[in-house]
């Protein structure tokens, strides 16, 4: 078992489109899916830019797939060779994800003779704009081909057309290749994608043995990326073009080893080194391809980006940022990476403004985050999410009036950012005015009940997105509090020492936000120790998971909503209180901690990828290290074995899972590792599996950068 590599020789065309997620290449700048050189768009073909959005008419807003560079087409006797053709014998694909390279080989019989073509491709980590393909061809016997060499234009949309091609070129010096100048339909955004390749003609006739290696450098530029001056821009086909000889001189094997020289670079810091038996290996190759993923879609080649939920994988959830960025992918690169995790705070920074139209917008003051965060901050979540399986009309849903939650996660974000880092630069940049606005809107959304003298939030959503439009879920009041209790602290910190402008709107706000604070309703335990997730969630129909699925007309039928199936029972789609009992486990005995996950891991469907982190971090801290341990296979294998849920009623939901695979590195460090700091301090509660003797990965605290060692006798603490 090659330690860094999947592969998967599934032509189906199910194995197709599961393969374009599983074997994903990006850096961070752009992703292409996993899928082989000739695939078009009934293959879900995908090359997305990071931040780049376009809406048709009336349809969702979605990421911009832009045209593909990298097609080869071969055909024999004018049939194209493809993974549907009858004549082939044989195919396997791969991905090193160490080093982020796609890799192929095809057999096809050919009257004959056996065709063999090898390919390998790479985005590079070192030339965030360049694309880079190696395609041989060699055959037993003489034989002539025909080949196609192009950008394909026609790509995939869920929502498209999204651009208009305005110009096509020569790429200049008398190279073999093309420049495409494009633009996006609605704002109307110029971008290009340029090739060369170093074989020019339609027909290749091969000699028995003798391979004919084909090589395909590309280049993918807007006008929005870092290089390009808003002061002096340059047109973006000329960058394009300029990159694409550049990268042509420097040649493949140059270029590859930069790449990888830059992969290396990342692992130096961003790996987490697990030793023991087979079952800790196999546990290690899916903790690296989890954060091989992470890496491959972390933001770069432009300032102020975040993650996406399906990162670059896909259009799916409309390519949009949810809170699975700050609660589930922010971690990791905090402690690896914090100049990255920072990018997320600033993304935040910069749609405030979008935030702050949209709290206005339902007549509240401050600022209420999209659900589903683009460019500009705006809420690209419809109101109808979802489709009714059997009327095939959209059913009306509230993720984007009711999950308030979102607002408090970002200011979680913000103030582990400035806990881990003792960086304070970024509150002065913007992060107090997003606390501040954050609160505001919090006050203004609180309800006062004179006759229970305390304070409640009504009408929310929780993150068990099953049960809409409740009072009191336990977890968004409790994280409501932390927002408020943060807000009043850092108000009153700048107003001792030199207050800014942020401080000084908000100081108004402090008498309220402290009452609110006082008395705001926190649901506690019962007599059992029991929390409710949220008001007369007790009182729901309690029955098991297998009851409620027992119910199901077709597989397809969303669970939630109005007249969903577990609507109406206690059985939720994913970890909510237990969310909170995660994030605030200090302020909890054990015999709460293990009342209530005993009590609703039972009746947690796991429908989200976001869940069964939760539950494993839980189970850690409870002592439960077989739950530990599956919980932790659940979540690290999403996306490597390509087992997800891959719809929500009729809307397809695939693409890969990021907060899965930032999950993932949780489970191991903050669970079985148990690092935490408190105090300024770093702490580790170890409770390794019994396979595994080691683990060892990078934590920047502070100013200080550290190796931790955690063994089940102890752990060690060494600067790097």
């Amino acid at each position: 078992m090659n330690p860094w590599e999947i592969e998967d020789s599934g032509i189906s065309e199910e194995s197709v489109i599961q393969n374009g997620n599983r074997m994903f290449c990006g850096n961070g700048f752009m992703g292409y899916r996993g899928t082989v050189d000739e695939a078009d768009k009934s293959s879900m073909t995908g090359l997305i830019v990071n931040g780049i959005y376009d809406r048709q008419g009336d349809k969702w807003r979605e990421p911009v797939n832009f045209p593909n560079p990298l097609f080869i087409q071969l055909s024999f006797e004018g049939q194209p060779l493809t993974l549907k053709s009858d004549s082939l014998n044989s195919h396997v694909q791969k991905l090193n994800f160490r080093y982020g390279i796609f890799s192929r080989k095809t057999l096809w019989n050919c009257n004959g003779a056996e065709l063999t073509v090898e390919s390998e491709r790479f985005l590079s980590m070192s030339e965030k704009n360049i694309l880079c393909l190696r395609y041989k061809i060699t055959s037993n016997k003489d034989i002539t081909l025909g080949i196609i060499q192009k950008i394909d234009e026609e790509v995939y949309d869920a929502n498209g057309p999204h651009f208009k091609i305005e110009k096509k070129s020569d790429v200049g010096e008398g190279k073999c290749g093309e420049i495409l100048m494009c633009r996006t339909l609605e704002k109307q955004l110029p971008f290009a994608v340029a090739r060369i390749s170093d074989f020019c003609s339609d027909t290749i006739t091969l000699k028995a043995a003798v391979p004919q290696i084909i090589t395909v450098y590309a280049a993918v530029f807007t006008n929005l990326d870092e290089n390009n001056s808003p002061m002096a821009p340059v047109p973006v086909e000329q960058f394009a073009s300029i990159s694409v000889l550049q990268a042509e001189k420097a040649g493949w094997e140059t270029l590859l080893q930069n790449h990888k020289k830059a992969w290396d670079k990342i692992w130096e810091d961003g790996d987490v080194v697990i030793e023991g038996d087979e079952e800790a290996r196999l546990a290690q190759k899916n903790l690296r391809y989890s954060l091989y993923h992470l890496q491959s879609i972390a933001p770069r080649g432009r300032k102020a980006l975040s993650i996406p939920a399906r990162g670059l994988s896909a259009q799916t959830y409309k390519g949009a940022v949810f809170w699975d960025t700050e609660l589930f992918i922010f971690p990791y690169f905090l402690y690896t990476q914090p100049e990255l995790a920072c990018e997320f705070i600033e993304y935040r920074i910069k749609t405030l403004e979008g935030a702050k139209r949209k709290a206005a917008a339902y007549g509240y003051e401050g600022a209420f985050y999209a659900w589903e965060s683009q460019e500009d901050g705006d809420d690209a979540c419809s109101d109808y999410n979802v489709t009714d399986v059997f009327t095939k009309r959209p059913v009306r849903t509230y993720f984007r009036d009711k999950q308030i939650h979102i607002n408090a996660a970002i200011v979680y974000c913000i103030c582990q950012y400035v806990e881990v880092t003792g960086d304070t630069l970024i509150l002065q940049e913007g992060g107090l005015e997003v606390i501040f606005e954050c609160a505001k809107f919090y006050i203004s959304r609180c309800i006062y009940m004179p006759l229970k003298d305390r304070y409640e939030v009504h009408d929310v959503i929780g993150p068990d997105e099953y049960h809409e439009r409740v009072n009191n879920n336990a977890y968004t009041n409790k994280m409501i509090l932390f927002t408020l209790q943060k807000a009043v602290e850092f108000a009153e910190q700048q107003t001792e020492t030199s207050p800014s402008p942020a401080s000084h709107s908000f100081t108004k706000y402090i008498p309220l936000a402290k009452d609110i604070c006082k008395k705001l309703y926190i649901p506690s335990p019962n007599a059992q120790g029991l929390i409710p997730q949220f008001d007369s969630y007790f009182d729901m129909e309690d029955c098991s998971l297998e009851t409620v699925r027992s119910r199901l007309l077709d597989p397809k039928e969303y669970w939630g909503g109005a007249n969903g199936v577990a609507s109406h029972t206690q059985i939720i789609k994913q970890a909510d209180t237990i969310v909170m009992l995660n994030l605030f486990d200090k302020d909890y005995d054990s015999a709460v901690l293990n009342a209530n996950y005993d009590y609703y891991n039972p009746r947690t469907e796991h429908g989200s990828s976001l869940s069964a982190c939760m539950y494993g971090m839980v189970a850690c801290k409870t002592g439960r290290l077989k739950d530990a341990e599956e919980f932790y296979k659940k979540t690290s294998c999403v996306d490597i074995s390509g087992n997800s849920k891959q719809w929500a009623g009729l809307i397809y939901i695939g693409g890969t899972h990021p907060a899965a695979q930032g999950g993932s590195w949780m489970m191991v460090v903050y669970g079985f590792c148990g690092f935490s700091i408190r105090e300024n301090k770093i702490q580790i509660k170890q409770n390794l599996p019994a396979a595994w003797k080691k683990v060892s990965f990078t934590a920047m605290v502070g100013k200080e950068k550290y190796q931790v060692n955690v063994t089940r006798e102890g752990y060690e603490l060494c600067r790097k």
